[in-house]
């Protein structure tokens, strides 16, 4: 998931903070990674079950949104 931060990344408990999710559903391993740090944005992973489905502008809130092949078989 995407997270916003200003002046450095947050820890992984203010992220869990900012994302409504507890901390230990967070991947401590993966950690904050940043994406972009002069625009503030890092990423988390999260277990997907704690998160509500339904993102921002009706979007997915995740930024790796599990990809599944499509068409024939």
């Amino acid at each position: 998931m995407t997270v916003r931060a200003t002046r450095r990344p947050p820890s992984l408990q203010q992220a869990a903070r900012s994302l409504g999710v507890r901390q230990s559903d967070m991947d401590r391993a993966f950690g904050v990674v940043p994406i972009d740090p002069d625009r503030g944005l890092f990423a988390v992973k999260v277990r997907s079950a704690s998160v509500a489905v339904q993102g921002e502008a009706g979007g997915n809130r995740f930024s790796n949104p599990r990809i599944a092949p499509f068409g024939r078989k």
